[in-house]
């Protein structure tokens, strides 16, 4: 039971010091991109159904842009998080053997 105890008062001091420093959540920018008007109608004139085109095309190529930047910037945060996911997963492991093998030593030296 005291080594257990041990145990958890290590695990929250280790753990005391990143909380305290994470940073602030990141602010993300919302696109930039500007939807064109309703549609003219088929009464319109070809200029002006023409200029709707061109202006709902640059709309979706500016979404398309605005998606393709988040996606890698995605990509980049979990290539980053990684060593930090693989390093936490391997110390819970350890932890659990580490648990085991202290509560079989006590069970066992009684």
């Amino acid at each position: 039971m005291i080594l257990r105890t041990l145990a958890v008062a290590v695990l929250i001091g280790l753990a005391a010091p990143a909380v305290a420093q994470q940073a602030a959540p990141t602010v993300v920018a919302p696109h930039g991109c500007t939807k064109p008007d309703e549609y003219p109608g088929r009464l319109a004139s070809d200029s002006r159904r023409n200029s709707w085109v061109k202006s709902a095309n640059a709309y979706l190529e500016c979404l398309k842009k605005y998606l393709q930047e988040q996606q890698a910037a995605y990509n980049k945060f979990v290539d980053q998080a990684k060593p930090h996911l693989d390093a936490a997963n391997a110390t819970i492991e350890e932890y659990n053997k580490a648990a085991a093998q202290f509560k079989a030593e006590q069970e066992g030296g009684r």
